[in-house]
């Protein structure tokens, strides 16, 4: 085993497969399978589940890329002149589709800025679906509601907090949130989602019922139901995207309003978690700088 072996090795963990890591190398995909299967020889260690397509790696290949890393960094503080781009790669990121409105392009642009070389592959969905794909390795982080429970082989970064608001058009009846809320139709949030979970919950603590007639599936719906006058709701503020609809008024749900915390949802020994941690200080560094502007 050689040091060019560990390189190729983390080609193909940042790539996310065979074919990529030897598009960017250079090199032929039977070329780097050979690479792998004799590094596999070398170690005694099985690094690829290579009965999925494509390969992905075991948990002990997840362990081995981090000592891999370790050994690349070691060897290149040898020598400036040894030094190889260490930020080409792929990351896959799950992300709720309110964070997609919010704080994520804004986060996206300053990860591009620190890592240039790195690609995005972006997919969205509902917490509960997020996180069957982070398990399954379809993505490698996901941007979700914190979870209730967290498995021991999984870890939540929370980066921000986002208030529950009621949002009403400017006709509705009523001026307090209770009223609004009893007087009006509601539009309610997907029960798929968690943070509907969290608004259910509040608006039993406060022993308000609402009449719902309609439920949707996204916070675009949701909000777009509420600007043309068809109902009130309750939705989370989201940091990096304050403006509602000129139509549409916000209230305080209750003297203590309830919070969704988001963060970023990973399985533990993740093979690119270098990358999913810039991720996550582009993102706090979005949302500190949302919550400290006037809103």
């Amino acid at each position: 085993m050689d040091v060019k072996t560990l390189y190729n090795f983390i080609a193909v963990v940042d790539h996310g497969s065979f074919a990529g890591a030897a598009e960017a190398l250079g090199i032929s995909i039977s070329g780097i399978s050979v690479q792998m299967r004799n590094l596999e020889q070398n170690i005694g260690v099985l690094l690829f589940d290579r009965s999925r397509r494509p390969p992905v790696l075991t948990s002990e290949g997840y362990a081995f890329a981090l000592r891999a890393r370790d050994v690349i960094v070691a060897w290149e503080q040898l020598s400036e002149s040894l030094k190889r781009p260490a930020n080409r790669g792929v990351l896959k990121i799950g992300a709720v589709h309110t964070a997609v409105a919010g704080l994520l392009p804004a986060a996206l642009l300053r990860l591009r800025q620190t890592v240039p070389e790195l690609s995005i592959r972006l997919t969205t969905g509902l917490t509960h679906d997020l996180e069957a794909a982070v398990r399954g390795g379809r993505v490698d982080v996901a941007i979700v509601t914190e979870p209730d429970t967290l498995p021991a082989d999984a870890r939540f970064q929370m980066f921000c907090e986002e208030r529950l608001v009621v949002i009403a058009h400017e006709s509705a009846s009523g001026s307090t949130f209770r009223e609004l809320l009893e007087q009006n139709p509601y539009v309610r949030f997907s029960r798929h989602a968690r943070v509907a979970n969290l608004v259910e919950a509040k608006l039993d603590q406060c022993e308000i019922e609402v009449d719902s007639h309609m439920e949707v599936d996204s916070l675009e719906g949701v909000i777009s139901l509420v600007a043309t006058g068809l109902g009130v709701s309750v939705v989370p503020e989201r940091l990096g995207s304050r403006t509602f609809p000129p139509t549409v008024n916000v209230h305080q749900l209750g003297t203590t309003p309830a919070v969704r915390r988001l963060g970023l949802l990973s399985l533990v020994g993740n093979a690119r978690q270098r990358f999913s941690d810039q991720l996550f200080e582009a993102l706090s560094q979005v949302a500190s700088s949302s919550a400290a502007r006037p809103g």
